[in-house]
């Protein structure tokens, strides 16, 4: 279906990746994994035929349907209804242009001809099915209620994600591209999509660092590391078979390493060993105390060393010699402690309601947050969730420091350096210590955020989240677009925390990781607790 040659791409004249090779057929299951800024949503625009490669070529087999699904909705314009019908390809033009002629028959314009070939071509694009196909899929991702005249700037982020999704399965593609796919969906939706991955006879490649999807869904990881220019290959597994791999492929190389700089050594020593016995030849000969045939040794053994060192130096300088391995600076977290008693309420809202015109969220919901508490709040897309915690958090003022869902409103013309410091305020000599904690570089310092990653722009607020006075924590879906690598220091600072936090999400993994002791459960307006 798809085949990738010695596929080149660079962003801002910078080098993301070369050599990516691949062929993706029938039932293939490709993920694509990497630290946030390795390119791996350039790598779907560029097999999707939204880019242009810098290098190398991307060569779709004939008659084969790509679908493409993006990280978020590239042009909220619009209706949904509108939204989903543009899924149907040339379907869509074909039934907007036949209703537009019955309804001319039907005021008797002398359109029959036209009408019979418009209804010819609905007809061979199989158009009675698209009716029942679009309910189906809007029944299955839990967007049937989602009224075809809303706007799309209207509809959560979940319910987004899932439109993007629903489009994307509308034109009974051959091949899909998935960038994140999970990112917004409740574990409802996810478990869905995992099972309709495991029924779709087409090949998939997806970028995504929900370990639970990876594990369920895929059969291959391929790594942009941000290290090496090429991809790294991990076949035969999910994301536990890679972690467990990459750690192997490590630790091999580790000791390649430092049997090869042994070896080096010793090599060095001998040199210095041979040059040194040839100054004591020559030491000799200058004193006359050595025969003539000495001098002739002397200049042998000098010979020897300089033959010796041309080869290391040439070893050193060849492919085959490795290189200390390298791996990402890490990332640093330390969330602010709370010293205060546990057991105060510090957040509380009383008798909260929200509407959205008929559609009620939440209805005369009453919580109390306590110092200490854990609380894990879940719920299915749209059913309120991020509308309660956001409450909860102006409730709580210059006390909470919350970490969107979103980037709404994020990116701009300022950049790393003045976003952060606009946040919390440091000199600048210690704002350039944090942001290196956090994998920002120099090089980084002076780059505007409306042209971060969606991963790197999410790094950034969690930068100033750690580094901000409050106490109280609001997490609304932590894991989206964070890589591997965050995500384990993430979840290792919050279990060392010993402050309270209230954290939205499906993330399985990062549940079990991180902890609870309380867990709220929106739904029909309502929050059961447990």
């Amino acid at each position: 279906m798809l085949k990738v040659v010695s596929l080149t791409a660079t962003h801002d004249g910078d080098l993301l990746f070369s050599g990516f090779d691949l062929v993706l057929g029938d039932g293939d299951r490709v993920g694509v994994v990497g630290p946030n800024g390795a390119g791996k949503t350039t790598l779907l625009r560029l097999l999707a035929g939204e880019l242009r490669p810098a290098g190398g070529s991307v060569t779709a087999g004939p008659g084969t349907r790509v679908g493409y699904v993006p990280q978020q909705m590239p042009d909220p314009e619009g209706t949904v209804g509108e939204f989903l019908l543009g899924g149907l390809g040339e379907l869509a033009e074909v039934t907007v242009r036949l209703r537009a002629l019955e309804r001319r028959l039907a005021a008797g314009e002398d359109v029959l001809d036209e009408f019979g070939v418009v209804q010819e071509r609905w007809t061979a694009l199989e158009g009675w099915t698209a009716e029942a196909r679009l309910a189906e899929i809007r029944q299955r991702l839990d967007v049937a209620g989602v009224p075809d005249e809303l706007a799309l700037r209207a509809v959560s982020g979940g319910e987004q994600a899932r439109l993007l999704l629903a489009r994307a399965l509308l034109d009974g593609p051959d091949l899909l591209l998935l960038d994140e796919p999970t990112n917004h969906l409740d574990a409802e939706g996810a478990a869905w999509l995992q099972e309709w991955l495991r029924g779709f006879g087409g090949g998939v490649l997806v970028v995504s660092h929900d370990r639970a999807f990876l594990d369920a869904v895929v059969s291959r990881i391929v790594e942009l590391d941000g290290i090496h220019d090429e991809p790294q290959d991990f076949p035969g597994g999910g994301y536990s078979a890679y972690r467990v791999e990459k750690q192997r492929r490590w630790e091999r190389l580790l000791l390649d390493f430092e049997a090869q700089e042994k070896d080096r050594r010793r090599w060095e020593a001998d040199i210095e060993r041979t040059k040194a016995q040839a100054r004591g030849v020559e030491v000799l000969t200058g004193l006359g105390a050595a025969a003539p045939h000495l001098k002739r040794v002397a200049r042998l053994v000098a010979r020897k060393a300089k033959v010796r060192e041309r080869r290391l130096r040439r070893q050193m300088e060849s492919t085959r010699w490795i290189a200390r391995p390298r791996s990402r600076p890490p990332l640093t977290l330390a969330f602010p402690a709370d010293e205060e008693e546990a057991g105060e309420v510090v957040l509380k809202v009383r008798d909260l309601t929200v509407a959205f015109g008929d559609r009620v969220l939440l209805d005369a919901v009453d919580v109390d947050v306590r110092r200490g508490d854990r609380i894990l709040v879940t719920g299915r897309n749209g059913a309120g969730k991020t509308t309660l915690v956001r409450a909860l958090a102006a409730a709580g003022g210059d006390e909470v420091a919350v970490l969107p869902q979103t980037d709404d409103g994020l990116r701009s013309d300022a950049t790393v350096m003045e976003f952060f410091r606009a946040r919390v305020p440091v000199y600048v000599d210690d704002a350039e210590r944090l942001l290196a904690g956090h994998q920002f570089g120099p090089d980084q310092w002076g780059v505007r955020t409306r042209s971060l990653s969606a991963g790197e722009l999410r790094r950034l607020v969690l930068a100033v989240l750690v580094n901000s006075p409050a106490r109280v924590l609001v997490l609304d879906e932590p894991t989206n677009f964070l890589d591997f690598d965050a995500l384990d220091v993430v979840e290792e600072a919050l279990r060392r925390y010993r402050g309270t936090v209230l954290t939205v999400t499906h993330d399985r993994f990062f549940a079990e990781a991180v902890g609870y002791s309380r867990r709220w459960h929106v739904v029909a307006g309502g929050v059961r607790m447990s």
